[in-house]
């Protein structure tokens, strides 16, 4: 699966397209930007989140988490892993990721992403 059309299930209209994101290699080289325009890991966090919710703004908040495949939850972890190393090497690297970010799921592609489970409430 190398099509990000086809990369997220979701009740509602694809978020990664309307962003330029069409292939894994786009949503990989997003994911290293967000990084890399990052100070802290909750800045980090947050625009996961955005890249998947662009209406974040008026989001009061989200009931479920997003869930992703095996490779793209790596990917991603990943990552954070390095991002620690630079920025706070005293915490545990990857943590923030592992307790605020998506769920990990084995039944999705690889590279899939599915907001099936979540709830969005807005303000």
């Amino acid at each position: 699966m190398t099509n990000a059309v086809a990369m997220v299930k979701s009740n509602f209209q694809n978020p990664l397209t309307n962003q330029g994101i069409k292939s894994i290699r786009d949503l990989q080289q997003h994911l290293q930007e967000i990084f890399e325009e990052s100070e802290h890991q909750s800045s980090v966090i947050v625009k996961l989140y955005k890249m998947l919710f662009p209406d974040w703004e008026n989001i009061q908040r989200i009931e479920g988490f997003p869930s992703v495949g095996k490779a793209l939850d790596e990917y991603i972890f990943n990552l954070f892993i390095e991002f620690d190393r630079e920025h706070h090497p005293e915490c545990f690297n990857g943590g923030s990721w592992l307790n605020q970010g998506f769920s990990s799921n084995e039944h999705l592609e690889p590279w899939e992403i599915s907001l099936e489970n979540c709830k969005i409430i807005y303000s």
